[in-house]
């Protein structure tokens, strides 16, 4: 349905409707994503809220220029490259590095809010934070999304006291359908609403936050929450065909990654009639392949090591690569040694478009499901484990190290047609956001889809070596690709694997057009 005024797409309905209520409020597309983002973080906890950070790409119509804006959590000072103990095998010793206190990184969002807020939205902060705070008091039921997670990692809640009183019910997970009450968050977000980001970082709550990380052996100290500021950063631009892709810059490898996929895949020809054929999977995963490799190997926090961003999004160096595919075999490509990261973060996607036509989009994460797992009592909110982006082996590109943002997967991108913003869009999934948002802007851009089923339509993902296939991809397709020579393992429906993107489009006829994936509970709303 398409709307003219605004539009949000978010991965909860409560929280679309709460950016929405914002735009009708005066707000404009900045105030409707912090609303957004605030009601993402109370009523999925699993995937974002105040204990994590994340990143914002913004198109202010006004400036015709695109910001970016990184509040990701990063390393506390105290943190270093050998902090994680590893078995033999390479693991982290205890989970360390995804549970508990010596998880945590510093935490972004509500710096990054506030900063965006106060740079571009046109209401007051305090105005933002009530439907979250609402929410929270009265309470919400538990949405099948936040059910999945629940039942797979409530086990990380269990060690705490004050996780397991408020986010676990009688030890065991809510389930879909169940009500549940944040009554310590509401107070937390009224506080923080009607005193400000002080409040968090040098107030009460961060000396709750500091006295009980330092009592039980993690590294985040009231210094670290106080020297917090937000990055203001020149995002990253490329282009396919007559379209102009903006997308996230490092720390992130998800924005280059899918320049660089795009530069490879503009070099063959595609019929529209074939979105998903063997020919097109084969030749998408090939690209991917090297985006992958190439883009995770050179990528860090650029404050701490030279990123070679222009070769790897440079149409040059994407011929060369095309040059080593086969269009009619698998390449036998292996991965470098020193890429890492566990593919097991989970994040959350919204976009808005207000009646300016401002567009945002915002990635939000607080890590893994449930973050450490760790919520200081008196908090109500969950902290991140963000340390887990981090490789844990010391001397590598994307190590530990004081004060350092680990290499992320999220991919807020938007795409111009004829300098204006034509598509918004950005997935949860960890390293499937990349090839989640790829495959999204390749079905509108390259096969002339509609949004919806640019988003709906099945998708594959590259491991390693392997193709990971969803299991409505036809096994005719998948048999083509295995005598090509890929290894492709077919994946039982699993909802919530394969991203969740949330898009928004802006017609020729300057309507708005917004789809949440089917694979999640999400929504589209607009007036």
């Amino acid at each position: 349905m398409p709307f003219r005024h605004g539009v949000v797409s978010a991965a909860h309905p409560l929280a679309a409707k709460a950016g929405i209520e914002v735009l009708k409020k005066g707000g404009n597309a900045v105030d409707a994503a912090v609303a957004t983002a605030l009601t993402l973080g109370t009523v999925t906890p699993a995937f974002c809220g105040i204990g994590g950070g994340g990143f914002a790409l913004m198109w202010m119509a006004d400036e015709k220029i695109a910001r970016f804006v990184d509040y990701r959590e990063r390393a506390p000072h105290a943190a270093s490259e050998n902090m994680f103990k590893l078995t033999a095998e390479g693991a982290v010793s205890r989970n360390e590095n995804s549970m508990g206190y010596k998880s945590i990184a510093v935490p972004g969002a509500v710096a990054g809010h506030s900063f965006m807020v106060e740079r571009f939205g046109r209401l007051k902060m305090r105005r933002l934070f009530e439907a979250a705070i609402r929410h929270a008091r009265k309470g919400f039921t538990v949405s099948r999304t936040m059910a999945e997670a629940w039942s797979t990692s409530y086990h990380k809640l269990e060690p705490f006291k004050s996780s397991r009183s408020i986010y676990l019910k009688k030890g065991r997970p809510f389930k879909r359908g169940g009500r549940i009450r944040l009554a310590q968050l509401s107070k937390n977000l009224s506080s923080i609403a009607a005193r400000g980001p002080s409040e968090f970082y040098n107030g009460p709550i961060g000396r709750k936050l500091v006295d009980d990380i330092q009592a039980n052996n993690g590294l985040v100290t009231a210094d670290d929450l106080e020297r917090f500021k937000p990055i203001m950063r020149e995002p990253i631009k490329g282009s396919y065909h007559d379209f102009e892709i903006i997308s996230a810059p490092p720390p992130s490898s998800g924005g280059a990654i899918i320049i660089e996929v795009l530069n490879i895949l503009e070099n063959f020809q595609f019929e529209h009639t074939d979105a998903k054929s063997p020919r097109t999977l084969h030749l998408v995963s090939e690209a991917l392949r090297r985006g992958f490799i190439n883009c995770r190997a050179n990528i860090c926090d650029p404050d701490f090591a030279q990123v070679p961003i222009e070769t790897l999004t440079s149409k040059n160096f994407a011929r060369r690569l095309t040059a080593t595919i086969d269009e009619n075999k698998a390449s036998p490509l292996v991965e470098p040694e020193n890429i890492s990261g566990a593919p097991t973060s989970n994040t959350s996607h919204l976009c808005v478009v207000d009646s300016d036509r401002n567009v945002v989009a915002v990635t939000e994460s607080v890590e893994c499901y449930f973050g450490s797992g760790v919520v200081v009592p008196g908090t109500g909110f969950v902290l991140n484990d963000t340390m887990h982006d981090f490789d844990p082996r010391p001397g590598r590109l994307n190590s530990v190290g004081p004060e350092k943002i680990p290499m992320s997967s999220m991919s807020p991108t938007i795409v111009l047609r004829d300098g204006s913003p034509f598509l918004a869009a950005g997935s949860a999934g960890s390293t499937r956001i990349v090839s989640s948002v790829l495959q999204t802007l390749l079905g509108v851009l390259e096969f002339d889809l509609p949004i919806e089923p640019a988003v709906g339509s099945p998708r594959i993902h590259i491991q390693n070596d392997e193709i990971e296939a969803e299991s409505r991809i036809p096994k005719a397709s998948i048999d083509k690709l295995r005598r090509m020579g890929h290894r492709v393992k077919s994946k039982r429906p699993r909802e919530l694997y394969f991203g969740g993107v949330h898009a928004a489009m802006i017609s020729s006829d300057n309507r708005l057009e917004g789809v949440a994936d089917p694979r999640r509970d999400g929504l589209a709303s607009g007036y």
